[in-house]
């Protein structure tokens, strides 16, 4: 059977656009910044495709949809860097100086820094995402991420397995810790009503009060070691593969763990987008009542979302301990969980948009340093940029829900004022 001009033009795009995007990424991970150029020509002639596939009616009508979900965003950001560059001014700071040395600094010098600054931030966002995906505020992610943390050291301590049956134990041990963390949480919201933003949180510094005793118990009591308030290192037949190992020039310190969040940033948009537990999850997300005269248990999807949102968060410890850090520091304060629920919010829950914000986070994270050992510009400023970010992400929320919520007061005060008209 013959393929229309039109098909085949597609395919061919799609097959260019694949074959550039494979290597932009492998040739930017390994320092050759022109691999930029490659992505953004695959993402070009990604768009081409799209435009032939639904016309120009269709696809201009998708833009526009994007473009409105992104404005919000976009503004944020806009004005929070705007306010950053007044406080800047105001202190006796150059802001076009510190911006640039900001981007600079994340974008190109450490720009290795910024992606592994990312790499957990992703996990963590769409542990966040999942949970609000269904209309859960899974607050307590930081906990969950010292539990995976803590459950990659432990296997990764005692481990004699080679690494290609060690490494997805592990990753499956971290994420059942974190899930087993949200169990009692879950209990309490289907049976008493507790709401999760207080029991998941207070799990997260129980977590992080036991994080010393687990410490100190695997070699990092003073007394007895040489690097106190840290943990042996573990197996290194359980370090995640490098870049530099198959791709010679790459950073020395860069893991496929990044691979990995983008890969689990996929898998949560197919979950949400594509199956039936997805929808459920939405469903309820949406409107509970609804979802319950549907026949859908609120019950169970409110196990399974905070289930998967805490694995996730916990996943993102373990990739942390096998790639980077290789074992567990008492003085750890990651922030990832907190940071993950800005992530989520910028992205607005959108896996793949997750992606994106998680880098963001990762070049202002790792600019701000090199702007600060530069410029002399403190580095507070930026994340005086990062809280209004999330102020403003979290003023849209909160207008949101207050307007729906004065909508349906409105609705019910003049169905009773129609009927007492009538009466």
């Amino acid at each position: 059977m013959s393929v229309s001009a039109p098909r085949r033009i597609r395919m061919v795009l799609k097959a260019l656009s694949l074959i550039l995007a494979v290597p932009g990424v492998l040739l930017y991970l390994a320092s050759y910044f022109w691999g930029a150029w490659l992505l953004l020509c695959a993402i070009a002639l990604y768009a081409a495709d799209r435009f032939l596939a639904v016309g120009s009616a269709v696809f201009g009508s998708e833009a526009r949809k994007l473009l409105s979900r992104a404005i919000v965003p976009v503004a944020g950001i806009g004005s929070a860097l705007l306010i950053g560059a007044v406080i800047m001014a105001i202190t006796g700071y150059n802001p076009i100086s510190s911006y640039g040395a900001l981007f600079y600094g994340g974008l190109v010098r450490n720009w290795h820094i910024s992606v592994l600054n990312a790499t957990p931030l992703i996990f963590t966002g769409l542990a966040i995402a999942f949970a609000f995906q269904g209309g859960f505020f899974n607050i307590g992610a930081e906990g969950q991420y010292y539990i995976g943390v803590i459950a990659a050291t432990w296997m990764g301590l005692g481990s004699t397995l080679p690494g290609i049956i060690a490494i997805p134990a592990i990753f499956a041990v971290a994420a059942i810790a974190g899930a087993a963390l949200n169990a009692i949480p879950i209990i309490l919201k289907v049976k008493t009503g507790a709401h999760e933003v207080v029991t998941t949180m207070m799990f997260a510094y129980v977590v992080r009060t036991l994080s010393p005793m687990f410490i100190r118990a695997h070699g990092g009591d003073p007394a007895l070691t040489s690097h106190p308030y840290t943990t042996d290192l573990i197996s290194e037949s359980v370090w995640l593969p490098m870049f530099k190992d198959f791709l010679p020039g790459a950073n020395y310190r860069l893991h496929i763990g990044v691979l990995l969040a983008i890969g689990a940033a996929f898998l949560v948009r197919f979950i949400l987008m594509k199956t039936d537990l997805g929808y459920k999850i939405r469903a309820v997300g949406h409107n509970p009542v609804a979802a319950m005269t549907q026949g859908i248990s609120v019950a169970r999807i409110t196990a399974a979302s905070l289930f998967i949102s805490g694995s996730l968060a916990a996943i993102a410890g373990a990739t942390q301990v096998l790639g980077l850090d290789h074992r567990m520091f008492q003085d750890l304060n990651a922030g990832y969980g907190w940071n993950g629920i800005s992530i989520a919010l910028l992205a607005r829950n959108n896996p793949i948009g997750i992606i994106f914000t998680s880098l963001l986070w990762g070049v202002l994270d790792a600019g701000g340093q090199y702007m600060a050992r530069t410029t002399q510009t403190p580095n507070a400023i930026i994340e005086i940029v990062k809280g209004i970010i999330l102020f403003l992400m979290l003023a849209e929320v909160i207008y949101k829900r207050a307007g729906s919520v004065f909508g349906r007061w409105a609705g019910r005060f003049k169905t009773a004022a129609r009927k007492g008209a009538g009466a």
